[in-house]
């Protein structure tokens, strides 16, 4: 694994070399008359004592937001794609992931040092990966599309690479989260993340060693066994977002916001309200584009090879489902009683279960990319099925719901 700080942010009027005398600056405009501009400028003038200063706002007074204002660019490398997860699934942050979906994956993998006698399991799936990548490519499939369904049958041990770009506070937060982490490799990317920020940032870095509660974001549930793809286990009808529709205009016109509402227009916040509920059981792979829905609460399992896994339809159709079967099998039986490190063994193909909780507005938004024509079929199966589900219970406040390619036909607009 490597951890380079790319970036920060700076005052450069001021020639400051730390985002900490922005920081220290903004924190005094509320009880400060001086102009900004002043405030910054004393603020870069005087590193020592802005730190000083950050420390006391952010330690002594609690205000963390203060921290917002230092931005941190890193490259992350190395990183295995289960330890990957962990990082995104913090919310205030942004990354951008090597897509196996559009690279040909070469065979680097992490394993803890005390599994790496099992390293011949991996490179079996890598392997299996190679021979299933040629198979689809000789039944007809484009590069992307044979790579695409190939990846399932990758471990989770395979390396990626992301550039994570995050602000102070939360940084701080991750990384007091990820050093209760149960797996070693996302504590050793806690304490890189900590030491390349710490001498560029160190009065933002005050809380970062892990509490109680920390371990307990951590915990994962038994899956529910025998439950359906996706199950909508509690959902609103029309009635909430009427309601405040009949407040705004004197009676529930849905009309009067759909008429206004074009294909790269986001609804109204009222659709917050709105809430649904959903048990969903999915591969790795759908997951890896559910997880970047993260203005959503997404509560998961542990992957359990007892929850099977997805086959996709392409390799079935070229006979190469005996294949892959028999190598996640193989990948399962080797995951057999090893805890929390045996999903380094287990595929993109291998399930979990994720409780998803969803305000409307942001379900609206999922629909809109993940029921498309261009989205991976996977998750634009659950997709469909949601929104099915969804419809049937507010029909109102999601008639317009629909993935951009059916944008047309559904709402009867242009898709300009």
């Amino acid at each position: 694994m490597k951890v380079i700080l790319a970036g920060y942010n700076i005052d450069v009027e001021n020639d400051s070399q730390t985002p900490e005398t922005i920081s220290a600056a903004y924190a005094r405009i509320s009880r400060d008359p001086a102009p900004v501009t002043e405030l910054r400028r004393q603020s870069a003038s005087e590193v020592d004592k802005a730190r000083k200063s950050n420390k006391t706002i952010v330690y002594k007074y609690g205000h963390g937001s203060i921290a917002e204002h230092a931005v941190f660019n890193f490259d992350i490398l190395g990183l295995s794609r289960l330890a990957a997860e962990a990082v995104q699934s913090f919310r205030l942050l942004s990354f951008t992931e090597k897509s196996q979906r559009y690279i040909r994956i070469g065979e680097d993998w992490f394993l803890p040092e005390e599994l790496q006698q099992q390293s011949p399991v991996v490179k079996d799936l890598f392997s299996c990966y190679g021979t299933i990548l040629s198979g689809l490519l000789e039944a007809g499939l484009s590069k992307t599309e044979a790579r695409e369904d190939a990846r399932y049958i990758l471990p989770l041990a395979a390396t990626t690479q992301m550039g994570m770009t995050v602000n102070a506070r939360e940084l701080e937060h991750m990384i007091r989260r990820l050093r209760a982490h149960p797996l070693a490799e996302v504590k050793h990317l806690a304490d890189a993340l900590y030491d390349a920020v710490l001498p560029v940032a160190p009065s933002l870095m005050l809380f970062t060693e892990p509490s109680g509660m920390d371990s307990i974001a951590h915990l994962h549930p038994v899956p529910v066994h025998g439950a359906g793809e996706v199950e909508l286990l509690e959902c609103d009808s029309d009635k909430r977002v009427a309601e405040w529709l009949t407040e705004l205009y004197g009676e529930p016109s849905f009309n009067k916001v759909y008429d206004n509402l074009g294909i790269h227009d986001a609804l109204p916040r009222f659709w917050e309200l709105f809430r649904a509920d959903f048990r969903i059981t999915l591969s790795a792979t759908a997951y890896a584009q559910l997880k970047r829905h993260r203005m959503t609460t997404q509560l998961v399992t542990a992957y359990d090879s007892s929850l099977g896994v997805t086959v996709p339809p392409s390799i079935q159709k070229a006979g190469l489902e005996e294949l892959f079967r028999s190598q996640c099998l193989k990948a399962s039986s080797s995951a057999s009683g090893l805890g929390r490190e045996a999903e380094y063994f287990l595929t993109n193909a291998h399930r979990r279960q994720v409780r998803l909780c969803i305000n409307g507005r942001e379900f609206n938004h999922f629909i809109r990319l993940r029921d498309d024509a261009h989205a991976q079929w996977d998750i634009r199966g659950i997709a469909s099925q949601m929104v099915a589900l969804v419809k049937h219970r507010a029909p109102e406040t999601f008639r317009m719901t629909c993935g951009k390619s059916s944008w047309e036909e559904v709402t009867g607009k242009p898709a300009l």
